[in-house]
């Protein structure tokens, strides 16, 4: 199996490329992690190491919560400027004051030339595309291939007593995926619906039989089994009392609204990883369009799928297929538990036996379980945000390599990482190394939205081209108007007074989720006086199960104040509000903003500490360097550091005169020593006179004294002279990285809304 270039190894001082990094497929069987904040080339990393497993014909499961990994699917051979054009942003090309068509020139000509420029040709594109197939996934939704989720009860086709455990786990998860959309509470212990849909799949399942929604409907209301626990069945779920469960998943069958999470295909991991023809598949599964819920449901009934087939398969050292998941950001806490966490952590203890990879992102580094990393195998660490988020990634890290002998110096490596340079630690090298990603293949145009999903026409990818003959034709103008669409009147969830709800569109779904936005001014001082100002736009994504004081821990996301809109879009479906906003109102949004809000304008400034003087916020040391090469500051500085070093040479020639007037005393002294005593020598004495003596001594000690403050001046001097050349010629590498948190008294907030984002 070939090597995986993911880029060129970075030397942090010189900042220029050395060899290619290229990486054993067999080193993922121990599982990796990327982590880095937004704009640190995290996605950039993750698709060119999936591009090149796809490459060596190892076949990839993505979770896509985001929109960002379906930009796999936009790899063109050609890299010609029609591929690119349908898939350029309208808006961002009248900002630029350009038609699609230029802009699709230009993005295409910066393509072939960031491939070339790392040794990646078209032929390689052409080769990349025609080599996979990729399929995305949209769990209710026909926008891709639809996945049947809640009729996913066919038996898995092994063994209950010998699976026993993982069959459970992938029941639990498709029960509680069941009672979520009723509204039904699926506590595995006090939820009598749970208990007895639980009962009724694990007794079909020891049958080895498969079951419907519609079957297992017909057994809630004649369940086949005598007893549930101790109880018989009447006695523990009368029959009164299972009627209102058998209405409640019959209305989940009639609904139109949960028609397309019945229809398309079944989870089956078998297909998603082998191919006939041999060709490896990238299945992706798509779920940015669903709520936090849905989202949990999903991820978690394809782990307990992947982890159920994997006990099937024989062991192996090679790498068999790798699970990647975009962010997981609370689905792998360190406290919590959602239904994702208990598989996440089986397949990273016990994958790595039957050749399945794990690989996992992230941009918070605050809400992951660090010790059930400890099976990573693979780190790539990009920038982050604060210090403290690198002060919390040092501390994982260095617990979950706590029992290993892989160590390193964290806090001298991280300084080296900027964007796209990331620090890889892999168990299977000798030591950690700084990394500089290579140039995706597949064109990264950010997020897709569920629209621009239909756009990929035929999502089975298996020619060069099929994206680009899947651009939609040009609208044309309607005879009449458009009939209006049948959908749920929207209804807003209410806000204490002077709240008001604004809306965002991002990804084109029906499910709004809410998040705070606030604006923000911050001042920041440094060597006493104020070094910047800046204002801030951010947001804050409002999760029910988290507390006020907890809603600024966070990744803060981007958000233009320009975006807002009041007006209520048509058919919008809402998640649920945090429960301090119904209760606190703005008067507990207010207090967590006044008492946290400066930890998020946490910022880092160049300094010079030769001439002590500070960058400017995002300059970058190029900018530094020549910005102080012809700062007045600089000026009186040198012209301050010459008149220093003239006194010191004058003072340097004193003290010269000195020690050469001591040395002449101190050899008179010895010599009238000499001529006192020389009558010993003669025998016309025998007295030794000592005076002489004592008076060389005491012209020795002067003439030391005298030679020890030459000596200190001319270190001095030569200080002097250094810092003197070093304003002439700036060397970037002394520049040094500092941290600068404004006070709260220096953060002002300007605006605060909820925002619902859809």
């Amino acid at each position: 199996m070939p090597d995986l270039y993911i880029g060129k190894s970075f030397d942090a001082k010189s900042k220029v490329l050395g060899d290619p990094f290229l990486v054993d497929p067999s080193d993922f069987t121990t599982h990796g992690i990327v982590i880095g904040m937004t704009g640190s080339g995290k996605t950039g990393l993750s698709v060119c190491i999936i591009e090149e497993l796809l490459k060596a014909k190892v076949p990839v499961i993505v979770i896509d919560p985001k929109g960002d990994m379906a930009n796999l699917a936009l790899a063109f051979d050609r890299l010609e400027p029609a591929q690119f054009e349908p898939w350029i942003d309208r808006d961002d090309a009248a900002r630029e004051g350009k038609s699609l068509a230029e802009v699709a020139a230009s993005t295409a000509a910066m393509w072939q030339k960031g491939l070339a420029d790392w040794d990646i040709s078209p032929a390689d594109v052409s080769a990349y595309t025609a080599g996979r197939r990729v399929k995305v996934f949209t769990p209710g939704t026909s926008a891709g291939i639809g996945l049947n989720l809640i009729d996913s009860l066919d038996w898995p086709g092994i063994d209950f007593e010998a699976n026993e455990e993982e069959l459970r786990d992938e029941i639990d998860a498709i029960i509680t995926g069941i009672l979520g959309f009723i509204q039904v509470d699926a506590d595995p212990v006090a939820s009598r619906e749970y208990i007895l849909l639980f009962n009724l799949v694990e007794a079909a399942w020891r049958r080895g039989e498969s079951l419907t929604l519609e079957s297992l409907i017909g057994q809630v209301a004649n369940p086949p089994l005598e007893k549930v626990g101790a109880l018989p069945v009447e006695a523990f779920f009368p029959q009164k009392d299972r009627n209102a469960l058998m209405f409640a998943l019959n209305n989940l069958v009639a609904s139109p609204r949960f028609e397309p999470w019945r229809e398309g295909d079944t989870i089956d991991i078998e297909q998603w990883v082998r191919s006939p023809d041999g060709i490896p598949q990238l299945s992706i599964v798509y779920t940015a369009h669903l709520d936090d819920e849905e989202r949990i449901f999903v991820t978690a009934l394809i782990l307990n799928k992947l982890k159920t087939w994997m006990r099937k398969q024989p062991g192996t050292g090679e790498l068999r297929c790798l699970f990647y998941m975009d962010e997981i950001f609370g689905y792998f806490p360190p406290t919590a538990n959602p239904p994702t966490k208990k598989p996440l952590l089986t397949l990273l203890k016990q994958a790595r036996a039957y050749g399945v990879g794990v690989l996992l992102s992230t941009q918070n580094p605050v809400d992951l379980d660090y010790k059930g990393l400890s099976n990573m195998g693979f780190w790539a660490i990009g920038r982050l945000q604060t210090t403290q988020d690198q002060e919390r990634v040092r501390q994982g890290i260095e617990s979950a390599l706590a029992d290993s002998s892989s160590q390193f110096n964290f806090k001298e490596l991280i300084g080296g990482v900027q964007k796209r340079v990331f620090l890889v630690h892999d168990i299977h090298r000798k030591a950690p190394a700084l990394v500089n990603s290579r140039w995706a293949m597949s064109y990264l145009r950010g997020p897709i939205t569920r629209d621009e999903i239909k756009r990929l026409g035929p999502l089975a990818i298996t020619s060069p081209g099929s994206v680009v003959a899947s651009a939609p034709a040009p609208a044309q103008a309607p005879t009449q108007a458009p009939a209006p669409a049948s959908r749920p009147v929207t209804a807003v969830p209410p806000l204490p007074a002077p709240l008001a709800p604004r809306f965002v569109r991002r990804y084109g779904g029906d499910i709004a989720e809410p998040y705070l936005f606030v604006k923000a001014a911050a001042r920041y001082r440094a060597g006493g006086s104020t070094t910047a100002e800046e204002v801030r736009e951010m947001s804050f994504r409002l999760d029910p199960a988290v507390a006020a004081g907890q809603m600024l821990e966070q990744e803060p996301g981007e958000m233009a104040e320009s975006s807002l809109d009041a007006d209520v879009p048509p058919g919008l479906r809402f998640a649920d509000l945090p429960a301090f906003i119904q209760s606190g109102g703005a008067r507990a949004i207010e207090r967590v903003l006044s008492d946290r809000l400066d930890d998020r304008f946490e910022a880092t400034f160049l300094y010079d500490p030769a001439t002590r003087q500070w960058g400017i916020l995002g300059e970058g040391e190029d900018a530094f360097a020549s910005r102080l090469a012809t700062t007045e500051k600089v000026d009186a500085r040198r012209r301050t550091l010459e008149e220093r070093l003239a006194r010191k040479r004058a003072d340097l020639g004193i003290k010269e005169q000195e020690l050469s007037g001591r040395r002449m005393e101190k050899w008179a002294s010895i010599g009238s020593a000499i001529l006192s005593n020389i009558g010993l020598f003669t025998k016309k004495t025998r007295t030794v006179r000592t005076g002489g003596l004592n008076s060389v001594l005491s012209k020795n000690r002067m003439e030391g004294t005298a030679a020890q403050r030459k000596e200190k001046l001319e270190l001095e001097i030569a200080e002097l002279e250094g810092q003197i050349s070093a304003l002439g010629a700036i060397d970037t590498t002394r520049f040094e990285q500092r941290v600068v948190k404004p006070s709260k008294t220096d953060v002002s907030l300007i605006r605060y809304d909820i925002v619902w984002v859809y």
